[in-house]
């Protein structure tokens, strides 16, 4: 990888996270910011890797999706009461930690965004940050 080009996101949007203690097990918003890294090999016509507009136009649907809606992990009693009240939500197959919020943006970019991630970071508050790196090794912690 010769260069790696980065592009920021942010959405809104509620969740809880029922095994994650007390504190996140109560529905509560956050401006999610997320970091995506791409990697390319080489430049195309003008020296440009990829028009940045042309990594906005797939991967911002994909993030902006998620804006103003609540997560739900399928499995959250609340779903139900959210049916029967015909309040939309998304209902996501995980728990919704940072950590699974990052792996799950990474696989949807990588897929159907179809562009080379490599990196993703996802920032829930101002001091907490989960970085999914899945091709980086692991040595020594």
């Amino acid at each position: 990888m010769l260069y790696t080009v980065q592009k920021n996101y942010h959405f809104y949007a509620a969740h809880r996270n029922m095994s994650a203690g007390e504190k996140c097990a109560r529905i509560h918003g956050h401006t999610y910011d997320v970091v995506c890294h791409f990697g390319f090999e080489e430049t195309g016509d003008g020296g440009v890797t990829c028009l940045f507009s042309d990594i906005d136009a797939k991967v911002e649907p994909i993030i902006k999706d998620h804006c103003h809606y609540l997560l739900l992990y399928t499995k959250d009693p609340l779903g139900p009461i959210l049916d029967e009240a015909e309040e939309p939500y998304i209902a996501l197959p995980f728990e919704t930690s940072a950590e699974n919020m990052a792996k799950y943006f990474f696989d949807r970019i990588l897929s159907e965004a179809q562009l080379p991630i490599y990196r993703i970071e996802l920032r829930e508050t101002k001091s907490s940050n989960v970085i999914y790196e899945p091709y980086k090794k692991l040595e020594n912690l």
